[in-house]
């Protein structure tokens, strides 16, 4: 069985990391995971991207990387709209997003990539998630990712991929489950159940807001409040209970919490206010945010449901360069890229591509360029190939050559004796087709031929030596006035060449005798004009030739047929 492969780069708000996973017989293998940090408490998405670039730079210069990625853009970066649009085919479905779409991105279409992705339906209406990425950002990413070796083929909507690493990890679509994950700048929830998935995400709630409000109550950088807050909450930074760090600590975690709960517990209440009625029975907690001590149990308090760690890592095979502590380590990190990998595995997965166009087409030929090089410098190789036949069948021709030449001869005159062969094979064909013609086509020549053979043969010692038809054509009778012309008549003569012997000439006769003649002839004609075929025989065509005896002359009659016996 074939081995799939694929190479993502996740560009996460606080790391960039590689991950190359392969494929085969239905199981989900990471082969490598390279990540780095990202200095935390950059301003704006331009010094962000600039760090992200940087990251994955070093990255692929530190470890060999190279070849087609995938791309996953975090939601901070994307517009994200939900829209419901009737249930019809899949083409003018398209054709409807389309529209909705002028409507609900608040940019120009063409400053925007979008794409869109079904993800519900209970067969009036669909509810389809649109996604924007402005285009110039969406050409930057490309370009820098495109600048450090990799050729990006997609870039994907981090939201959509949790959902997807939970039907990986086999979540069962008779549940309804809600998934959080609690990232740096924003927390995304998808809510997952019989009815389809529904994604929300809530920008700027993530765990930048607990280091801000650090930040803000020390008085130190935001560096520095990361550095502290990471440490402390980890175990690996000790303070003092004394330590006034402690209280401002504390303090922020909870208030980050409360908020987080209030907001979550919001939009989950107006799930369940919605057409299909959804009431997640568990909740599923990941990223790196959802480490802060006690966020599990005050969701667990304010949801009134049960929340447990979403690790979807256990369900994919490491490979040998990857260690069981390494992870352990990533498996907050690794939720989205799992859920890009899944694609390899799922029959239908999901997803968007929000690539420009003119990139992915330019990727997509960048990739063909190695085998087109190789096809030119075969086509360019294929004439000399050429060459080498020509040249060492050249002798082998002329030997054909000269045995041909010797038999040239030979061939010529038979192929004179074949032409003339044909030529008579072809006239005989000929007649025989007119032969044919006439007896199944003129079904009263058999019998005209019949009688006229009968009525001959009645005659003694004379016989038929040639018969031939014409058919000549009467001018119409003159119309009477006010009617249509008459048709022309057509007539039917068949000329005979009768030939008689007359037994009783003596051989050394020289003198002609025309009175046997003239009873034989008048016998004939007597005959012949008894027949059915016949309707007169014109005295002033019959005539008669003596050729090489007078024992044997011969006579020439005309019969003019029947019309209504036609031939």
């Amino acid at each position: 069985m074939s081995q799939k492969k694929a190479t993502i780069v996740n560009l996460a708000a606080s790391n960039v990391s590689v991950s190359q996973f392969s494929a085969a017989a239905g199981t989900l293998v990471l082969e490598q995971f390279y990540v780095e940090e990202i200095a935390p408490g950059l301003t704006g998405d331009e010094e962000w991207l600039n760090a992200a670039i940087a990251a994955l730079a070093n990255l692929v210069n530190q470890h060999g990387l190279k070849g087609r990625v995938t791309v996953i853009a975090p939601a901070f970066l994307l517009l994200q709209k939900p829209l419901k649009v009737a249930q019809v085919e899949k083409a003018k479905q398209a054709q409807i997003v389309a529209f909705e779409a002028q409507n609900a991105i608040p940019y120009p279409l063409n400053e925007v990539i979008w794409d869109s992705q079904l993800m519900a339906s209970d067969g009036v209406e669909a509810e389809v998630l649109l996604f924007a990425l402005r285009t110039e950002v969406a050409t930057r990413i490309a370009n820098l990712v495109t600048s450090t070796g990799l050729r990006p083929m997609s870039i994907q909507a981090a939201p959509l991929l949790d959902s997807q690493a939970f039907r990986l990890g086999g979540g069962s679509a008779a549940e309804e489950v809600l998934i959080i994950n609690v990232g740096a700048r924003s927390t995304t929830l998808s809510f997952v159940g019989p009815s389809g998935v529904n994604i929300q995400t809530a920008t700027n709630m993530g765990g930048n807001l607990l280091t801000q409000g650090i930040s803000d109550n020390t008085g130190q950088p935001f560096a520095t409040s990361e550095a502290i807050k990471v440490g402390y909450f980890s175990g690996v930074l000790q303070l003092a209970e004394a330590d006034p760090q402690v209280a401002v600590l504390q303090a922020n975690a909870q208030t980050f919490i409360r908020r987080l709960a209030q907001d979550i517990n919001r939009r989950l209440i107006n799930v369940r206010r919605g057409a299909n009625g959804r009431q997640p029975a568990r909740i599923l907690i990941t990223g790196r945010g959802s480490q802060v001590p006690g966020l599990a149990e005050q969701l667990c308090e304010t949801l009134r449901l049960g929340v447990e760690p979403f690790d979807p890592s256990s369900v994919i095979t490491p490979g040998e360069g990857i260690t069981a502590d390494l992870l352990q380590r990533a498996k907050h990190q690794i939720t989205e890229v799992i859920g890009e990998a899944a694609r390899l595995v799922l029959p239908q997965p999901s997803g968007v591509n929000l690539i420009p166009r003119n990139i992915a087409a330019q990727q997509a030929f960048d990739a063909r360029k190695p085998r087109l090089l190789a096809a030119a410098a075969l086509a360019a190789a294929a004439p000399f190939c050429v060459w080498l036949a020509l040249a060492s069948s050249e002798g082998w021709n002329r030997q054909q050559i000269d045995e041909v030449m010797k038999r040239q001869a030979e061939l010529a005159s038979r192929r004179s004796a074949i032409e003339d062969s044909r030529k008579q094979a072809a006239d005989l064909a000929a007649k025989c087709k007119e032969l044919e013609h006439v007896v199944l086509n003129r079904s009263n020549w058999p019998a005209f031929l019949g009688d006229l053979q009968a009525r001959v043969g009645g005659c003694k010692n004379t016989w038929i030596e040639d018969l031939h038809v014409k058919y000549e054509t009467l001018p119409a009778a003159p119309a009477a006035e006010g009617q249509p012309p008459a048709a022309p008549v057509v007539v039917t003569k068949v000329v005979l060449s009768v030939r008689f012997l007359f037994t009783e000439v003596p051989f050394d006769e020289k003198r002609y005798r025309s009175a046997p003649e003239k009873v034989h002839i008048s016998r004939l004609v007597e005959a012949l004009g008894k027949s059915p075929f016949v309707s007169a025989i014109p005295a002033n065509e019959i005539s008669v030739t003596e050729q090489n005896t007078i024992r044997t002359p011969k006579a020439t009659l005309t019969l003019v047929i029947n019309k209504d016996k036609a031939l």
